[in-house]
């Protein structure tokens, strides 16, 4: 591989409209507010909503701060435009000797949402697993009733692989987990153009 692990060494990259950015502890509140909203975590996790304190969320946010796993990347999402914070991308599982992960996207700013900043935050981070990481696959999981991600998802060329039935307990029923799955070779990263040098205070 091109950039070998640990993950936190590989320099995140950026595009015309957004840019991936390590996560900063200056930016905790607003984490944790995303992090306490029921909204959020329904379409995002499927452990059941309950507020958390901020002091456990601070003990536990930096440490993915200072000392990520090797195995996971956390990004922050920056509108390029006014450098708002918006969202958080990840690769998690990340596997050097199979080269394969599972990656994620959440808009947490609900001001852009609708505005196509999730498709394109989906391209940068798919460019950084397949270029920077040089992964061969990405995996996804779509909660059957996030539509808006299943339409991302497969909109980004991801093929429907399985279905875990009945997966999750939601507003007073089951609900499948779907799994897609892309490989690199049907990646068109041409389609977004990547700056991949190291963003203003990156530099090795």
């Amino acid at each position: 591989m091109k950039t070998s692990l640990p993950v936190h060494d590989v320099p995140p990259f950026q595009a015309d409209r957004v840019a991936l950015r390590p996560l900063q502890l200056q930016n905790i509140h607003t984490h944790f507010r995303w992090n306490n909203d029921p909204e959020l975590n329904r379409l995002d996790s499927e452990v059941p909503y309950e507020e958390e304190s901020f002091g456990a969320f601070k003990t536990r946010f930096e440490q993915m701060c200072d000392t990520p796993s090797p195995s996971h990347r956390n990004f922050e999402i920056h509108a390029r435009d006014d450098e708002q914070l918006i969202g958080v991308a990840f690769a998690t599982n990340i596997s050097a000797h199979n080269r394969h992960a599972r990656i994620g996207v959440t808009i947490g700013d609900r001001d852009y949402w609708g505005r196509g900043y999730g498709r394109t935050s989906m391209e940068l981070l798919l460019a950084f697993c397949f270029d920077a990481l040089e992964l061969h696959r990405v995996s996804a999981e779509v909660f059957e009733y996030h539509t808006a991600w299943r339409d991302l998802v497969e909109g980004m060329g991801f093929r429907r692989e399985g279905v875990l039935r009945e997966h999750l307990w939601r507003d007073g029923q089951y609900w499948d987990k779907e799994v897609y799955g892309l490989l690199k070779t049907t990646f068109q990263a041409s389609a977004l153009e990547v700056d991949p040098r190291p963003l203003a205070g990156m530099e090795e």
